[in-house]
């Protein structure tokens, strides 16, 4: 898990630096909830978590850094997080593939995928259900949801 410190100090150092206050604690809070949803995730689906915890520290990089489209955020953040991961020379070519790819395509929740973008795709969804239980899902997210819950629960 020392590659997951290295990589969280990364990103919350760059969040720090955002001006924007509202921007910058719902940057930190976001990635934060959507940290730990994963690491649950993770464990309940008898994955190691740490490639899984990187993904979401950068899923949603580029809508907070950049300030970004919502369409774009995800092609952006795998960007991102491909250019800083390949500099710190500490991850496997395959090992940043498949980050990146799992954060690229996390905003397609109609879409399944490899494993690692099912438990980024569903930990987004539970983090922002968990920011706000009252907000509204309907069809896959609400189905995600569920399935999150349980697997939790198992």
């Amino acid at each position: 898990m020392r590659r997951y410190e290295l990589v969280k100090d990364y990103v919350y150092s760059k969040f720090a630096e955002i001006q924007y206050e509202p921007l910058r604690i719902a940057a930190i809070s976001h990635t934060a909830s959507v940290d730990t949803c994963i690491t649950f995730l993770a464990i309940s689906r008898g994955i190691k978590p740490e490639k899984a915890k990187i993904a979401a520290l950068f899923h949603d990089y580029a809508q907070f850094i950049d300030n970004c489209p919502h369409t774009q955020h995800a092609k952006l953040s795998s960007i991102y997080a491909h250019k800083y991961l390949s500099e710190t020379k500490m991850f496997k070519v395959n090992e940043i593939d498949d980050i990146c790819f799992a954060i690229g395509q996390h905003s397609k929740k109609e879409i399944y995928d490899s494993p690692l973008c099912e438990l980024l795709k569903d930990a987004d969804v539970l983090a922002r259900f968990l920011e706000n239980p009252d907000m509204e899902l309907k069809g896959i997210r609400k189905q995600r949801l569920l399935d999150a819950c349980a697997d939790i629960q198992n």
